[in-house]
């Protein structure tokens, strides 16, 4: 335990943040500053022939980045640097979207058939099987750490707390939605997330566009000090951090690790699956991902917070923030945000649940890639037939007893003490970061706009 968090918090935590700013700048660079500079041509991308198919693949993807991360993460950033730390989280999600944009692209350039991801892109684009297998590794053991166990627990805590209900059953209940939905494979998982998502993300903002609405004449005196104290050291700090934190409580980051989703590798994996012929397109779905999970929904959030200080130098995480709510809800504030993370972590423990999938099919695909050999050939997929990639009875067999592993593990972790949970989740988390980092810097140049 000591090896695993001293490993974390010594070197993979500041080799990850460093490798992850790295990585936008050198991005960035590369695109000419795209997509920063063309918020316009972004939007019309979204549009067009198969748009459909694009926005399920970007619903399944939003799902594992949703959730208490998005408030705690918030509440956490305020606290520690003031307001001024908005202005900051926001700077930070705009230097994410680069590197979701990047390696979406590079998921739909090398995605074979209806597969693919950073495990396709750090084999066929760079000849290293190995260590796509190590990233598909690290996937799998992450689903039953972040993807589940943690999200599960938080969901259990919430309504043990506000309602009484003991933690057990609220993992058997996640434990028969989530087989009922991951049993039946992708078409399944993206048409949930395709209902649930728009459905969570609209309830949210309507939740909070109500509260600060109410209190409109607020507004500007809150966005001078988010703008007058962005460019003092504890809001830069704080903000950065924050916005890092938010996102590293989807994963279990949460004692000082820097991480954030846009880099780690897994939302490629959902994308791979829209019917488009277009990298570049895909990528923009990426990009809009990005924007409603932190710039809208967080930026809400910090703005009801905002709107009662009397709180921030009391309170951190969850508590600031249902604070924040109850002090215009009152106690049904405590309610709404229970439902909110049970809904939340619902969504991504099926969410994850696709990605581990995905990497045992990495392993038992019939298809092998031979070291020195031709690799295949960058597939658009305009036609998502399979046919070349047809699912063994090895791959179906190790999928069912994962499922129901899976899904035993979500009543186990509805119990369980997190400590040894979150070290695990950290280093996991850590290195598929640093891995896919670094993999989409050397393939920069195959990544156009």
């Amino acid at each position: 335990m000591n090896i695993i968090t001293n490993l974390n918090k010594l070197i993979l935590s500041p080799v990850m943040f460093a490798v992850l700013f790295i990585c936008g700048g050198v991005l960035l660079i590369r695109l000419r500053g795209f997509p920063l500079t063309s918020p316009v041509r972004v939007i019309k991308g979204l549009m067009g022939k198969n748009m459909l198919s694009s926005f399920k693949a970007m619903t399944v993807a939003l799902a594992g980045t949703l959730g208490v991360g998005n408030i705690v993460g918030v509440a956490t950033a305020i606290h520690m640097g003031g307001a001024g730390s908005v202005f900051w989280m926001i700077v930070s999600a705009l230097v994410a979207m680069v590197i979701k944009y990047a390696e979406i692209y590079l998921a739909i350039l090398y995605r074979q058939g209806k597969h693919g991801g950073a495990a396709y892109y750090i084999r066929d684009g760079l000849g290293l099987p190995r260590l796509a297998g190590l990233f598909s590794v690290l996937c799998i053991i992450a689903s039953f750490t972040v993807g589940n166990i943690i999200q599960v627990n938080a969901a259990a805590l919430s309504f043990e707390s506000e309602f009484n209900i003991p933690p057990v059953w609220i993992g058997i209940i996640i434990a028969i939605v989530a087989f009922l939905v991951i049993y039946k494979g992708i078409g399944r998982i993206s048409s949930f997330t395709l209902r649930m998502i728009p459905i969570l993300s609209v309830t949210y903002i309507i939740v909070s566009l109500i509260l600060i609405c109410t209190n409109y004449t607020l507004i500007p005196d809150i966005i001078k000090n988010i703008i007058t104290s962005a460019f003092t050291p504890d809001s830069a700090v704080g903000g950065v951090l924050g916005f890092l934190i938010m996102k590293s409580l989807r994963y279990g980051v949460v004692r000082g690790i820097g991480s954030n989703e846009a880099g780690c590798g897994t939302a490629p994996t959902a994308h791979a699956t829209a019917d488009t012929d277009s990298p570049v397109k895909q990528g923009y779905w990426g990009i809009f991902e990005v924007f409603v999970d932190t710039v809208l929904l967080c930026t809400l959030t910090a703005l009801v917070i905002l709107m009662y200080p009397q709180h921030i130098a009391e309170y951190d995480g969850m508590v600031l923030a249902i604070k924040a709510y109850e002090s215009f809800y009152g106690g049904a504030a405590g309610y709404l945000l229970a439902g909110a993370i049970f809904f939340f972590a619902l969504s991504t423990v099926i969410c994850w649940s696709y990605y581990a999938v995905e990497s045992i099919y990495y392993f038992t695909k019939k298809e092998v890639y031979k070291k020195g050999g031709e690799s295949p050939r960058p597939y658009y997929a305009g036609k998502l037939s399979d046919s070349n990639h047809t699912e063994s009875r090895k791959f179906l067999f190790i999928k069912r007893i994962y499922i129901v592993a899976y899904c035993l593990v979500c009543i186990v972790g509805a119990v369980l003490s997190l400590e040894f949970v979150w070290e695990l989740s950290d280093i996991t988390i850590a290195l598929m970061t640093i891995i896919n980092c670094i993999c989409i810097i050397k393939l920069r140049n195959e990544i156009n706009c």
